[in-house]
């Protein structure tokens, strides 16, 4: 019992140790939003079951931890046994998936989902390696096996979730990585060109979205009034539910690709302004 405690503390206290880094570079809001964040501006700190890369955290709180994280050639990642349902998605590089006797290789923007009950699977990296990870509290829909998808040119599809909810179609393609039909949980890749013109829009639930390629400006609209994020590669934000966003002066030069997640079914509720009152 003695050790394994130890084990469990050996392992938390590079969590910890973030915990507290990512507080003191958290974006003042009234809420646990986070807006504006970029991977390259968040100092490299340990993480366990990643040494020897380079890892920037961008998100740690109580709801889970995303960090991007960069792994050289040579070098085996893994997440904790036990703590925490992993996602990973691969930026760039190549690396090869063991867990048992199944022996993978992963490419770029091929995803997997680890459930936390899936016990020593890790990652060598075969080239230099860039990958998003989260870590999230364990859920029963998780199921108990490992889950991979691979992202190929005839792999996107027209996005239905605004003219199902609201009927008006969005130019954009999507491209599901994950899916729970109990809870609605998702995790999807989103590409869109630079004619994209988005409504105000604001979700039931939690959203949050790191840009894989592309630049993309994005309003927020807090406490009444509209604010800019700028994101290149690599922006990350994380947005309480409620908060109306969007709007017709958010865009790109050019195509975007981003990942998005939420925890639960996303409805979209598209409004004519800015200034509408937030938790609807």
């Amino acid at each position: 019992m003695e050790t394994h405690s130890r084990r469990r503390l050996h392992k938390l206290i590079p969590l910890l140790v973030l915990a507290a880094a990512g507080a003191m570079i958290e974006t003042q809001a009234t809420d646990f939003s986070i807006f504006g964040r970029h991977a390259l501006d968040v100092p490299a700190g340990p993480l366990a079951g990643f040494e020897g890369a380079d890892v920037r955290v961008l998100r740690h709180d109580p709801r889970g931890l995303v960090a991007e994280v960069r792994v050289p050639i040579g070098v085996t990642v893994s997440a904790p046994d036990g703590d925490h349902t992993a996602e990973v998605f691969v930026l760039e590089g190549q690396l090869r998936l063991e867990h048992d006797s199944r022996r993978e290789m992963l490419a770029k923007h091929d995803y997997l989902h680890i459930p936390a009950v899936v016990r020593a699977a890790a990652l060598q990296a075969i080239a230099a390696s860039t990958l998003l990870v989260f870590f999230d509290p364990p859920r029963l829909t998780d199921g108990n096996t490992i889950s991979l998808v691979r992202t190929t040119a005839g792999d996107w599809s027209a996005g239905v979730v605004s003219a199902r909810d609201t009927g008006i179609a969005l130019k954009l393609q999507v491209r599901d990585l994950y899916q729970s039909p109990q809870s609605g949980q998702r995790t999807w890749l989103l590409r869109a060109g630079a004619d994209l013109t988005l409504p105000w829009e604001r979700h039931r639930t939690i959203e949050e979205g790191y840009l894989v390629s592309g630049d993309y400006r994005l309003f927020e609209c807090l406490a009444g009034r509209e604010q800019r994020f700028d994101y290149r590669s690599g922006g990350y934000f994380y947005r309480a539910p409620g908060i109306v966003h969007g709007g017709p002066r958010s865009g790109s030069s050019g195509e975007i690709v981003m990942l998005l997640r939420t925890p639960d079914k996303l409805t979209v509720e598209f409004l004519a302004t800015c200034a509408t009152p937030a938790n609807p």
